[in-house]
Formats: structure tokens, sequence, C-alpha cells
């Protein structure tokens, strides 16, 4: 509960200006008296470690200490920070759109946590992508390269540059983008501990949109955690009320079997693909339907099939290690629903590797 109150504590002091909030001045470290900071991110980090189930797990975890804490930006952000806007991009904006934001300070678990985001979660389908190859080993992902597909934070790739990986993003999010504006969010990665240096880089794009920017190819990983689902990428006959009818949250920028096709040609031959979906159980109330309750993948096998792809497994369940996390680290999911014993939470994940060239020809 300590993290989610401070995560609570640092919202209010980067989004209501209150005198706490000062901004991070470079080569300042920040002041935990004050305002929250990667004290209790790592703190974070340990209470998920029991749930890594791979070294190289347990080292993505491990790598949040060596996450820099001297950071200094101002962004104009609304009040629960779902939007940010550079200056730059501020005074091209409209004067209705101008009129709800506010210009802030940016805490560091702002910048790593925005303000609810779990991206120490991530661990789940790492690990499992990387189960059975070299790369759950230690040192594993050093000079390989990862594709992470609309992080909604750039934690993830800065703690796999950390691990010697050369880390893509490719997002289409305002918020990330005005948030990682700075030169030094990106480029060369320090090695955590023996690990060598890694590199990261931020690419804007609807990729895999028709005449979108691409991302480049032969990943050896692609990542895909929380934003692919049918229940997130489809539309839905019964959406929750905050949701537009007819519009799904996060819309797949393109057909799903292009969408397939386009990760399988950024794959290397061996490279291997991820999905990892998760939410909140559907309710017992007919009348109260949850879209983002079907966490199964929204690409049919035979979609997979014909763009080259292998099914490692499709559709699996990894409630328990992720239940289990959210639990130990203050969220307020019970493990099972008193009225019907079920779990509280739902996951589903489906493992793709793409045939080497020998293979393939057989």
């Amino acid at each position: 509960m300590r993290i989610r109150q401070a995560l609570m504590l640092t919202t209010l002091l980067t989004l209501t200006g209150s005198g706490l909030a000062q901004p991070l001045v470079e080569g300042v470290p920040n002041d935990p008296g004050k305002i929250p900071g990667l004290e209790l991110f790592v703190e974070h980090s340990k209470l998920i470690m029991p749930y890594a189930r791979t070294e190289t797990g347990h080292a993505f975890l491990d790598a949040v200490e060596s996450l820099p804490n001297q950071l200094r930006r101002y962004l104009w952000v609304d009040r629960r920070f779902t939007v940010a806007y550079t200056e730059a991009e501020y005074a091209k904006l409209d004067e209705k759109q101008a009129s709800r934001l506010n210009f802030r300070p940016v805490t560091e678990l702002a910048y790593y946590m925005a303000i609810s985001e779990r991206p120490l979660m991530d661990v789940m389908p790492l690990d499992l992508v990387v189960m059975g190859t070299e790369m759950e080993s230690s040192g594993g992902l050093a000079g390989k390269k990862v594709l992470l597909y609309n992080p909604r934070v750039i934690t993830q790739g800065r703690l796999l540059a950390s691990l010697g990986a050369d880390v893509t993003i490719v997002h289409n999010q305002q918020r990330v983008a005005a948030l990682y504006s700075e030169a030094g969010d990106v480029g060369k990665v320090d090695g955590h501990g023996d690990c060598p240096s890694g590199t990261l880089r931020l690419v804007r794009s609807d990729w895999p949109a028709e005449g979108a920017e691409p991302v480049g190819e032969s990943y050896d990983l692609i990542i895909i955690s929380d934003w692919v689902s049918r229940g997130l990428s489809l539309t839905t006959a019964q959406p929750p009320r905050w949701v537009t009818p007819g519009k799904s949250l996060h819309p797949l920028p393109c057909e799903p079997d292009t969408f397939i096709e386009s990760m399988s040609a950024a794959l290397a031959p061996g490279g291997r693909f991820i999905c990892y979906a998760y939410g909140p159980i559907q309710p017992r109330i007919p009348s109260h339907t949850l879209p983002y309750s079907d966490v199964m993948l929204p690409i049919p096998a035979e979609a997979i099939e014909k763009a080259g792809l292998e099914i490692v497994t499709l559709d699996a369940d990894d409630t328990l290690f992720l239940q289990g996390a959210s639990i130990a680290t203050g969220f307020d999911e019970p493990m099972v629903r008193t009225e019907d014993e079920m779990p509280s939470m739902t996951t589903a994940y489906t493992i793709l590797v793409k045939p080497e060239a020998d293979h393939a020809e057989e």
C-alpha cells in the first residue's frame, strides 16, 4: 500500500502545483523527504522479484537500481496526466485545447510510471518469451534487438537497454512523445552491473499501418504488453459507458492479418513474439460488460500461420503470476472473488516464433 499511496502523493504534487513539487535539477538528487522517488520504485521491484522466472527476469528487475534519478523537465499536462505537451507543442494548440492544461514539473515516479502504469509487470512477458532460449540466462540479451510495441512509459525499454539490448519503442501516444522528448532520454544506455551498454530509440508511428514510418527489421524479440487483445482492440456491441460506441480502446492500426504479417516481417529468423494481456474478470452481471476482460489475441491462428509464424502457445493463462505480483505491490485485487471464488483478474499470452531459414525451407 505504501507504493500506491506514494503514487497518489506524487500525482498530487506533480499536477496541482504544490509548493513541495520542486523540479529535479540536473546533478541534484531527488529529496525523498519531499517527493517520493526511485527508492520506492526499487522497493516495488524487490516485491515483484519472487515472481520472476528466469535470470533475465531477475536482471530486468534488479536493473531498476541503475535508473537515473536526476531529471528535470516541465510539461503542459491535464489534471490526470493522460496527455502531455512540450512548450513548443503547446504553442500550436487551439484555445480550447490549451485551456485544459497546466504547466507542471514532472517527478521521478511520474517519469517512470506516469500516474498508475505498471512497467515492471512486463517481467511477466519477458520471462515467458525468453524461457527455454539462450536469452533466459544472465547476459542473454546483450546485443539482441528488441521491439516494444506501444508501452505507455519508456521504463521497460531503458531497463532492457541496460542489460545490453538494442531497444526500439514504437508508439503513437502524445504523452510518450512529450514526456521523453529530451536528448538524454534515448541513445546509449549504460549497462547495469556487468552488462554491456545498450541503446534505446523512440519511433512515433502508427506502424504497421500503411504509409507509417517503418521500425526496421531483424528483431530477436517483439513484446506487446497490455495493449493488444480482443477486448482492447476490437469493437464491442456493449462498450462501457466511458467508451464511444463503435470504437475500441486501442484499435489495431490495420487489419489483423496485415498486423501479424508486419510483425513477422520485422522478426529475424528465429525471432520470438509475445502478446501479453490482462484485465479484470468479467462480472457476473448480464447487463454489465467489461470488453477488456476479453484478453485473447485478436488474430486467428490461420492468419498467424499464413504470416509464416509458428505458434509456441496460443492464449495461455498466466493469472497466478500476474495477480500475485500485482497484490504484492499494493494493488487491491483479491486473489479470488468472494461471490464465486473465481480469480479477480484474467490474463492470456501468445508466443510465436519465426522459423530459421533452413527450417522454413523444409
